[in-house]
This record gives C-alpha cells, structure tokens and sequence, in this order.
C-alpha cells in the first residue's frame, strides 16, 4: 500500500494525461472515417495533398498526442519522477491541437506558407514537452532500459519536427540537396523508427509484464532493442538521405531490434501467470504480430526485393495502422479506466461500494472494436497494395466501423466521471459483489 500511494503522489492530476488521450481519439475517428473518403486517392501515389493531411492525421493528432499524453502518466509512475509543470503540459496541448489542425487543414488544400506557420505551432508544443520532460528527468539515478528508450524517443521526437520543419520550408524555398523523395522516406523513417518505436518498446519493457504478469525482457535482449534503434536509425536515415550503401545494414540493425522485442513479446504471453486476456492486452499482442508483417515488408523495401509505392503504402499501412494503432488502441483500454476510477472512485474507497476497472469498460463493444480494427488493417493493408479503389473503400469502412466502437467503449468509460454516470457505478458494484 505504502508504495501505491508513492505511486500516485508522484502522478500528475489524472485530467492531464485524460485530455490528451481523449483528443487523440477525437483525431482517430476522423482519420479512419477518412480512408473510405479517399479511396480514389489512396488508390494512386501517396504523395497527394489529401493523402499527406489524412497521414498526418494519424501520425500527429492520434499517434503524437496519445503517446504525449501517456508519457505523463507512464514518466511519474514507472520513472518515479514527478511531472515538473503540469501547467506547462496543458498549454502544450492546446498548442499543438491548433499546430495539427492547421497543418492538416493546410496539407488538404495544399497551401505551403500557412503550413509552415501551423508548423511551427507544433514545433512550439513538442519544444514545450522536451522541456517538461527534461527538467522532470533531471537527476534521474538509475538510467533502466525504458529510461535511455524512452529519452531516446524523446530525442528523435527533436529530430522529426525539425526535419519537418525543414521540409516545409523547402516547398518555398527550395534549398535542401538531393532528390525529394529519399527526403521525404528519411522524415518518415526518422518519425517511425526514432520516435514511436523507442517510446512503445521503452514503455512495453515495464508496462506489459505488470499487465500480463509476465517476465521483463533480460539485459541481453534489452541491449539488442537499445542499440539496435540507436545504431541502425541513424544509418538507415542517412543511407535513405545520401549514402545508399548504409540502407541495408541500418535497415537489418533496426530489424533485429524489433526481431528481439517481438520474441520477448511471444514468450512473455505464452509464460503469463495471467490466466485471461482483456480486449486490451489482445489488442497489444496483435499489435506486435502487425510489427512482423510490417517488418518483412520494410526489409524488403530497403533490400529492393519489392518496390514501388503501391507497396510502400501497404507498409505504411501496417506499421501505422497495424503496429503503432493497434498497441496505442489497447494500452488506451488499460490506462483510461484507470485514470478515471482513480479521479472519480479513489476517494469513495473505503466508503462506499465501488466499481471494479473491468466494470467502468464495455467487453462486447471492445470485442467488436477488437474484429472490426484488426481485420479492417488487414484488409486495408491488402487493397492498398493491390491499389484497388473499391476494396480501400470496403476496408476502410470496416476500419471506421471499428474506430466508432472504440471511441464508444471509451465514452462508456467517460461516462462515469459525470454525474449520472457516478451516482449508477457504485450500485452495480454492489449488484456484482
């Protein structure tokens, strides 16, 4: 008990971390609903002003601002640091939401001057967490495997939104060296592999083994994770930018990276004390399967073996969609019920009768997200590749049909923090015990 409420002190107000992951899931119901709006353009080359809003949808409102918003409850908890401003991370919000919009609204209508402002908005906002978490990091003693992941992460966060501010600037004024598209594969590769990846295998090393009542991932296979993001991003990036040879051999260390954590993932599940799954750590572990069908796709890629950006889309499709989404949508059904019986019941504990985590979510609709999310990446990842307009419409469908279930069994969670929803939970707690 003594080390729960350490826990919690050090835990910033629950509506911190509650704000960001419900304006993500605002952005994620957009973004999928606008696949079937734009078969016709995902059915063509990827580098379409709709096609780059509806991604930068993704990668920004619903993939950036989940992670953000996590982080400040992952940090104080798992690293024992207090948040340094939580003042500081709400103006964050609010200034990266108008830094996204503008940026997706202005990549739609292709207008380059006003996305460049919008883009630095976003700037400000990521230079406002790297900030909080660096002051909230400082005189960390013990630099674990999630600590030197997760400032890895942080670090290539810095790196992407520079990258894309100069990428924007370009579209003005012209003054980057080399052929665009190289560029633009490194600014993606750059986000994928040096910002989302360290965060999820950072956090996964601590956070699935307390879910999953499993084993941490051992020094060796957590070294192998480490160095193979922190050697082999920086190659592939520069081998996508200027030097060719340098593709393959960072391509292969990021692969055995990612080899590594999905082997630690499989072994974990199969050796849990936890007898049942929730929708949630399904979704988690379906989440690394999409990690190894994108992976195969990416070395791919790199190895020239297959090419061209029918098949690029489908990876994107994947490792977005598939890996990134998948895991983000389950973790979201772990800490959300938490979060919210931590600021509504916590204090009635003891007192009166209250509800349990598993009863503020909603199974059946969890389930139906669980079908509808998985097959419809899939699905998606298949008609992309075969760049059939009518088949993208049909999954993408599938694929809003699923985010519209998440985002109800989430406002099924969010309900109980009004009051209606208050005053009805500790009767059913009763009924159940």
């Amino acid at each position: 008990m003594t080390s729960g409420r350490r826990e919690t002190e050090r835990a910033p107000s629950a509506m911190l971390p509650l704000s960001y992951l419900v304006v993500a899931a605002a952005a994620f119901v957009p973004a999928c609903a606008g696949v079937p709006a734009l078969a016709g353009e995902l059915a063509g080359h990827y580098y379409h002003p709709r096609v780059v809003a509806l991604t930068h949808t993704v990668t920004l409102g619903w993939i950036t601002l989940a992670i953000l918003g996590a982080s400040y409850q992952f940090v104080p908890v798992v690293l024992a640091r207090p948040v340094w401003s939580q003042r500081l991370a709400r103006w964050e919000l609010w200034t990266l939401v108008v830094g996204i919009s503008g940026m997706v609204a202005h990549f739609y209508i292709g207008r380059w001057p006003a996305l460049l402002m919008a883009a630095v908005l976003v700037a400000a906002g990521v230079t406002m967490h790297l900030v909080n978490i660096v002051l909230t990091l400082r005189g960390l003693e013990r630099w674990g495997l999630t600590a030197r992941l997760i400032v890895m992460g942080f670090m290539g966060l810095g790196l992407t939104v520079a990258f894309g501010l100069l990428l924007g600037a370009d579209r003005i004024w012209r003054f980057l060296p080399g052929a665009f598209f190289p560029t633009l594969h490194a600014h993606f590769h750059l986000a994928l592999l040096g910002w989302v990846a360290p965060m999820i295998l950072g956090v996964s090393a601590r956070v699935y083994p307390m879910f999953i009542l499993g084993p941490e991932p051992s020094v060796w296979l957590g070294r192998i994770q480490f160095w193979g993001l922190a050697l082999g991003v920086p190659v592939l990036v520069a081998g996508l930018l200027s030097v060719p040879a340098f593709l393959i051999p960072g391509a292969l260390s990021v692969v055995a990276a990612t080899a590594v954590h999905i082997v630690w993932v499989v072994r974990m599940a199969r050796t849990r004390k936890r007898p049942a799954l929730d929708w949630g750590l399904r979704f988690v572990l379906t989440g690394a399967g999409y990690l190894a069908v994108g992976g195969a796709l990416g070395l791919g890629l790199a190895c020239d073996v297959i090419s061209g950006p029918r098949a690029a889309l489908a990876y994107a499709v994947l490792a977005l969609g598939g890996w990134i989404s998948l895991t983000i949508v389950g973790m979201m059904l772990r800490i959300v019920p938490f979060l919210v019986w931590y600021r509504v019941y916590s204090p009635l504990a003891g007192r009166v009768q209250v509800p349990t985590l598993a009863q503020l979510g909603w199974s059946s609709v969890e389930g139906l997200a669980y079908g509808l999310l998985t097959s419809g990446v899939a699905g998606l990842g298949l008609a992309s590749g075969m760049g059939n307009a009518q088949l993208i419409g049909i999954m993408g469908s599938v694929l809003a049909a699923g985010a519209l279930a998440f985002a109800a069994a989430l406002a099924r969670i969010l309900h109980h923090m009004a009051p209606s929803g208050r005053r009805a939970a500790p009767m059913a707690g009763a009924r159940a015990s």
